[in-house]
């Protein structure tokens, strides 16, 4: 317990001597760190890459020489050698020495597997035969319904009553599948739609017309491809929305001669070549020459703002863009720039051109003038000439000539806008909302004394200020703000 309370060294060397090393050695400490940090040879006034490759001096990532790339370097060491054959000098799409190929289905040396005599033939992956490929195939498709539950003709056709009574579109679909399975297939769009109307069943098959990108087609359900119309599920035999009653069948007989040329959109299963934009094969393999993408995103530079490279390549200097708008240096902002405005580095607030501010705009808007007589030197409720109503804009109709209060035309509501729930409709007297909370003793936040800003600020009849602003129609006419809210906003 002595050690305890009594000073064993440590304590005093912990708070004097390390203080005093902290303190006294500051200067001394930092300077290394700064050498070797953010402001020594790691990282320059080029945000971090060297003269030269800022300067667009790019050097080879094998010498380190600059003026050529690595795979141009004349100063190889000979270690870039041919993934094919070993030999340096050339890359293995240019190698040529003949390769041993290795067969991928019977893993003989000699021959590659579109050669191999061992191979199967081909299999059409559309149609299932023999002989052909699937871009090459005109057959219809083979379908694959093992999926579908296997059950009774007459119990699919009871499920289909069941999910259109329910109008369950997902319940429909499946009962429709398990019925075309059912009666292996042979059923068509047509006859199905004439049996549910036979039947009085509420199903209706309507067949439309409809864009779709080039890897999709229409498929009946006897595999046939490239049909013309799209069949969607209705319970209605009419369009339900406006917008598709161009394109909806025009009468009944219209609608099953449609569904004779109708499928369901599938995949076809055939790659689309992003060079040529055509079927059949991809853009490694395509016959034209390469082609340059104008739908490609483009590469903007956030250094110099320009396109086709990224900042890494950008050849002009490195562009602080937290530095001081007035001065041009880093480390401060223009609120707290020591030297004198430059105008030369201002924008105007008011035209968005450099070399003035807004209040030297020549083109005007930079004076507080009156809004009523258009002299400096005065605001509109401090003046003495009568008031000129070409220059009031009624809040209401938005024509001049009169207040809102004036106002012939019916109140327009869509410009009203809530004190309490801050929506437009209505004023705070027919408001559904619950009450504010009250702030700053029971009144709102700003110098209003509790009014909000429309009726602070001119709105004399629960208006936002539109193009009026400041004191509007109560400059002139001081106990119009009173009358408006003993009413409730008119």
């Amino acid at each position: 317990m002595s050690d305890w309370n009594n000073d064993q060294g440590g304590s005093s060397q912990w708070n004097t001597a390390g203080q005093e090393d902290w303190n006294d050695g500051a200067q001394a400490t930092n300077g290394p760190a700064n050498d070797t940090g953010f402001d020594g040879a790691g990282f320059d006034d080029n945000g971090g890459l060297e003269n030269d490759q800022a300067n667009g001096d790019d050097k080879c990532f094998g010498c380190g020489e600059p003026g050529h790339r690595r795979a141009e370097c004349p100063n190889s060491d000979g270690n870039d050698k041919c993934f094919g054959c070993g030999e340096t000098g050339h890359r293995r799409a240019d190698c040529p020495n003949p390769q041993e190929m290795t067969c991928r289905f019977c893993k003989q040396e000699g021959h590659m597997i579109k050669d191999c005599p061992d191979k199967p033939p081909m299999v059409c992956e559309n149609c299932g035969e023999e002989g052909h490929m699937r871009k090459n195939c005109e057959k219809p498709r083979k379908i694959n319904r093992d999926h579908i539950a296997d059950i009774d003709p007459d119990a699919a056709w009871s499920k289909i009553k069941q999910a259109v009574s329910e109008r369950d579109v997902d319940d429909v679909k499946e009962a429709v599948q398990e019925y075309v399975k059912a009666v292996d297939g042979e059923i068509t769009y047509r006859a199905l739609q004439e049996a549910l109307i036979d039947h009085n069943i509420g199903l209706w098959l309507i067949p439309t017309e409809r864009s779709l990108i080039q890897v999709f087609t229409n498929m009946d359900l006897q595999g046939n491809m490239g049909k013309k119309f799209t069949v969607s599920y209705r319970f209605a035999e009419k369009a339900d929305r406006p917008r598709e009653i161009e394109g909806w069948p025009k009468d009944r007989e219209d609608l099953l001669s449609r569904l004779e040329d109708a499928g369901e959109v599938v995949d076809r299963g055939i790659p689309l070549c992003h060079n040529c934009k055509e079927l059949g094969h991809t853009s490694k393999f395509c016959p034209q020459e390469k082609m340059e993408r104008t739908d490609a995103p483009k590469i903007s530079c956030y250094n110099c703002g320009a396109d086709g490279h990224r900042v890494r390549d950008c050849p002009e200097p490195r562009v602080d863009k937290s530095a001081c708008k007035n001065c041009g240096k880093s480390g401060h902002k223009v609120a707290d720039c020591e030297e004198p405005p430059n105008p030369a580095n201002v924008e105007c607030r008011k035209c968005n051109e450099v070399g003035h501010f807004a209040k030297d705009c020549p083109r005007g808007g930079g004076s507080r003038a009156c809004r009523n007589c258009g002299q400096e030197g005065h605001i509109a409720k401090d003046c003495d000439q009568p008031r000129d109503m070409s220059t009031v804009t009624c809040r209401n109709c938005e024509a001049q000539g009169h207040f809102s209060r004036e106002c012939p035309e019916p109140k327009d509501w869509s410009k009203v806008q809530c004190s309490n729930c801050q929506e437009f409709g209505h004023t705070k007297v027919r408001c559904k909302a619950p009450p504010a909370e009250d702030v700053d003793g029971g009144f709102d936040a700003g110098d209003n004394g509790g009014w909000d800003n429309s009726q602070a600020n001119g709105g004399d009849d629960g208006h936002t200020n539109g193009n009026q602003t400041g004191a509007a129609d109560d400059e002139w006419n001081g106990a119009a703000v009173g009358k408006a809210i003993e009413v409730g906003g008119w």
